[in-house]
């Protein structure tokens, strides 16, 4: 095991479509779908946005509040406008044409151009997409706030993929943000830490590592959560140490 990184959490939020909290997804404890407010966006923003940008803005929403500064931020996701493509597809096939306002809005760094006008904030915005994406996600935006000494604000979130491309059959939206800084020593460290594994190719249940991860944050309880893989034999650890352990 090596430890990459060792930061704070200041702050965590949890959405589900399908759950009221990250507790009740662990617990397996359903609603009735419930779709976010994302209250970031007001008027004509709210028009044509997909429900992954709905609920990127709707983590987002009380967390950049709370830094300290604007912070710099990090958004995540394994499948991006997954949900956007697929009617674009749709209306190529059938018509031939394109909604110019939903062509807009296809692209994987949506949720961040439109967080960062609705917040009218300046400072940079990375987003990272892939199958791998919550390890890469957490990598990034914890080594950019050791390496600006600045908060960073990482957010995940992903939509159901529609059964047309035959992707995970997960019909829960989900998301969580986190706000992270470097780590001090009046705070909780956490550790991102990298640890061999016979690479079988298994990437994490988005779901259950959110929920487990922003449980541990707002909890303080202690945790070693699977982020997914970093490279072959390799994967990414969040670790949560007891409230007394100091690094």
């Amino acid at each position: 095991m090596t430890i990459v990184a060792t930061v704070q959490i200041l702050g965590a939020r949890f959405f589900s479509t399908h759950h009221e909290s990250a507790a009740d997804a662990l617990a397996g404890r359903e609603r009735p779908s419930t779709p976010p407010a994302f209250a970031l966006l007001v008027g004509r923003a709210r028009r044509f946005t997909s429900l992954v940008t709905q609920m990127h803005l709707e983590v987002c929403a009380s967390l950049h509040g709370e830094a300290p500064e604007p912070p710099l931020a990090v958004f995540a996701t394994c499948h991006g406008e997954i949900q956007t493509a697929e009617k674009l597809i749709a209306d190529i096939r059938d018509s031939a044409m394109v909604s110019s306002a939903r062509f807009a809005l296809s692209v994987h760094n949506t949720p961040s151009g439109l967080y960062s006008v609705a917040t009218a904030s300046a400072a940079p915005t990375t987003t990272v997409t892939g199958s791998n994406a919550i390890a890469a996600g957490w990598l990034d935006a914890a080594l950019m706030a050791l390496a600006e000494g600045r908060t960073v604000l990482l957010t995940i979130a992903d939509e159901p993929v529609p059964a047309v491309f035959q992707g995970p059959p997960e019909p829960v939206g989900v998301a969580a943000a986190f706000l992270l800084a470097p780590a001090s020593s009046a705070g909780r460290p956490v550790q991102l830490a990298v640890v061999p594994s016979g690479d079988d190719g298994t990437d994490v249940g988005t779901v259950q590592t959110l929920a487990h991860a922003a449980a541990a944050a707002l909890r303080g309880e202690p945790a070693a959560i699977d982020l997914g893989r970093v490279r072959p034999g390799a994967r990414l650890e969040l670790r949560f140490p007891s409230q007394d352990a100091r690094t």
